[in-house]
């Protein structure tokens, strides 16, 4: 057991500078484009709240030529971010943050929104600074995956979700021999299809397209599954949203 008081900021420079959590991220980035379709025209304005190193914006730079403006409270994070060419700023995103209103054409956040303890006014910061008609791009863990399903039939914790500051596997004892990292990832908020729909619409966003996503660290024999259920998004183990500024 450990006395060690958990500190989020920490966990995520460790995430950093993790060279086996980095390495997935560029297929998650190419994954995120061609699943959600996206298509900014050349120069537009792309802001990536949570952007992490960077990877996403650098992979959207790179391949639309846009411009890409990032937000992070890691100092390792915003480092790398700033030389992967993202303009960067620290700031929390529990906050207002430092950016004009109808500044940009594409609020775009990879895997974010769930660690957020605010998460109306994560919503309400992203209208705010999209111009007319901008367009909000979330993915975030699916609350309501099949397998999710399965296993709370049997008493278990869901997956994604978090009950303790220590060990992530808590209330899933028997995915202990199948992962290397047990520190949380921290967790905040979990949604359902329904409950993030629900959430954009309420502050005012319309929805444009909602699709299913895959994730890669399944054990094998799960992954035909998890690819069939990837066409339901209700189902699908991610959740891919496409909402626009009224």
């Amino acid at each position: 057991m450990s006395n060690k008081k958990y500190n989020p900021i920490e966990v995520y420079e460790d995430h950093y500078n993790d060279p086996i959590m980095i390495a997935p991220k560029s297929k998650q980035a190419e994954y995120f484009v061609i699943k959600t379709k996206i298509n900014p025209s050349k120069g537009s304005m792309v802001f990536e709240p949570g952007c992490g190193i960077g990877t996403l914006g650098s992979y959207l730079m790179n391949k639309f030529k846009v411009n890409v403006y990032g937000m992070e409270l890691s100092k390792t994070a915003i480092k790398m971010a700033k030389s992967n060419g993202i303009r960067m700023k620290k700031g929390d995103l529990n906050n207002r943050w430092p950016y004009k209103s109808k500044f940009f054409d594409y609020v775009i956040n990879l895997q974010v929104i769930e660690h957020i303890l605010n998460t109306d006014n994560f919503i309400k910061e992203s209208k705010r600074i999209l111009k007319k008609d901008g367009l909000l791009y979330i993915s975030t863990p699916n609350l309501a995956s099949w397998f999710n399903r399965i296993i709370f039939l049997f008493g278990y914790q869901p997956f994604f979700t978090e009950i303790s500051n220590e060990d992530k596997t808590l209330g899933l004892k028997f995915t202990q021999s199948l992962t290397l990292n047990r520190t949380p990832l921290g967790h905040i908020r979990v949604f359902t299809l329904k409950g993030l729909i629900d959430l954009l619409e309420y502050h005012g966003f319309v929805i444009v397209n909602k699709y299913g996503g895959e994730i890669k660290y399944l054990p094998d024999f799960m992954s035909p599954f998890d690819k069939f259920f990837s066409n339901f998004p209700s189902l699908a183990s991610d959740l891919f949203i496409i909402a626009k500024k009224k």
